[in-house]
């Protein structure tokens, strides 16, 4: 590991005013080749809030190069920790400590050089890699694809304490990539050509979208190397201003994003999936699994809901970020949630009914720790279960119990409610204070959050209908 030393008296130029509220600007330069798989990234780092226990993700197929301090400018030693039990494997934990390793410090701006080669998968049946997935550099012959939160391309300031991620960052980046002929970073206009500049005051995780596609615009809603007709492009624009209406008029919070889909495909042999870097949402699939089947008239309106769900992530996981135990579980499962309401109101009576039914047989053996006893992710034990089908499930029985009116302005409480921790806690003050009645909240309590039985109990209030 390489390591650099500093005269001491310099750690008390560290300046000590930067405010914890403060939102990180990325500034730089990266060079990108989509043929070779080389990303290489001259980036600093400003505006970085005070934290005492903290990590810096990037990904670890990054070689680095330097770190250095801004101001005034001179080599930062590092080291990395192997417990940072958080991460998801992508990425290598980087701090930088003082007094003996004893403790960590922070600059208010840090200079990043690294750089890292990644494979090239063509687009081909022949030449593919065993698994593709969200947080993966993903080089597939024709374009780049990464997301920032997971992959930490850039790097990712972590607060250990308060469990709060800083992915979401303002920016102001050239980029150059010499085989590209499309350029997209997540929140700004997309560009054709080879360079680009991309600034915004508004904080996003950068994701980016870089090689040879199309570039479609309907409505203000882009669509970056889509694969279905310029009529079905229109239609969903519409689907989409509709969903998001929908959810602005009924928790009284307005979407202030235009969305952007990329259709692209993955670089293992048969994956497919959705995920979302709002205002990005990312479709990955070749062939059937293309945006293109979402206008299969055999396969009917089994996309719409998936969409439902992506678009609720701009509320669930973008306006407000939930962390501690339940985080994962509310960010999920209050999307999916959201998902079910669009789909009883605006797409089919029974594909709701299909698709509730289908998830509660999915889970009748599946021995689920309730809400009120989860004291890790650990305990999820079976996360898609957990968050897709056991937390849907319970918070679509909790609105048969409260009330339709009632359950969104429980959801409004739980986006808008401040609190540094959005643990179980949060989530039965949230709701104790909009029922205003305590003996309904502890029924609620004893039946949802506590109970063994939760899931018997969610299927007997929402019926065979």
């Amino acid at each position: 590991m390489r390591r650099y030393t500093f005269a001491g008296f310099l750690l008390l130029l560290f300046c000590e005013s930067f405010s914890q509220d403060s939102i990180p600007l990325l500034k730089g330069k990266i060079n990108l080749s989509i043929r070779e798989g080389t990303i290489e990234c001259d980036l600093v780092l400003s505006n970085i809030p005070r934290i005492e226990d903290y990590f810096i993700r990037i990904n670890s197929g990054m070689n680095i190069r330097y770190f250095k301090n801004v101001d005034p400018a001179f080599p930062l030693y590092y080291d990395r920790s192997f417990h940072d039990t958080t991460s998801t494997g992508e990425t290598s934990a980087y701090y930088f400590p003082r007094n003996g390793g004893r403790d960590k410090y922070l600059p208010p701006a840090i200079h990043f050089r690294y750089a890292g080669k990644y494979p090239v998968f063509y687009d081909s049946l022949k030449d593919f890699s065993g698994d593709d997935w969200k947080g993966n550099i993903s080089f597939n012959g024709y374009s780049l694809r990464t997301d920032g939160r997971q992959s930490a391309w850039y790097p990712v300031l972590y607060d250990v304490k308060k469990d709060i991620k800083f992915d979401k960052v303002k920016y102001d980046i050239e980029i150059n990539c010499p085989d590209c002929s499309s350029l997209y970073v997540n929140g700004s206009v997309p560009v054709a050509g080879s360079k680009g500049i991309f600034k915004s005051d508004t904080p996003y995780e950068i994701a980016m979208f870089c090689g040879h596609y199309k570039i479609s615009n309907q409505e203000g809603v882009y669509f970056l190397n889509p694969d279905i007709t310029d009529k079905q492009i229109k239609e969903f624009g519409q689907i989409t201003s509709e969903y998001k209406k929908y959810y602005a008029e009924k928790l009284s919070i307005p979407y202030n994003e235009s969305v952007t889909y990329i259709q692209t495909t993955p670089t293992s042999e048969s994956q497919a999936w959705l995920f979302v870097s709002w205002p990005t949402i990312v479709n990955i699939g070749r062939a059937e699994y293309g945006m293109k089947s979402f206008f299969d008239a055999k396969k009917g309106n089994w996309f719409k809901p998936f969409i439902a769900h992506e678009l609720g992530h701009y509320y669930f996981g973008t306006y407000r970020r939930f962390n501690s135990e339940l985080g994962d579980m509310i960010n999920e499962g209050l999307s999916e949630y959201l998902s079910f309401k669009v789909t009883r109101k605006m797409i089919s009576d029974s594909i709701y009914n299909k698709k509730i039914h289908e998830k509660i047989a999915a889970v009748q053996k599946f021995e689920a720790i309730p809400f009120g006893k989860i004291r890790s992710h650990a305990d999820y034990q079976n996360r898609e279960l957990y968050v897709y089908y056991y937390a849907p499930i319970l918070f679509s029985a909790i609105e048969k119990e409260i009330g339709e009116p009632t359950m969104w302005r429980w959801l409004k409480a739980l986006l808008e409610t401040k609190t540094v921790f959005t643990n179980y806690s949060f989530l039965e003050e949230t709701l104790r204070s909009v029922l205003g009645d305590n003996n309904k909240f502890e029924s609620i309590r004893a039946k949802y959050f506590y109970s063994n039985n939760a899931i018997e109990n969610a299927a007997a209030i929402i019926g065979d209908k």
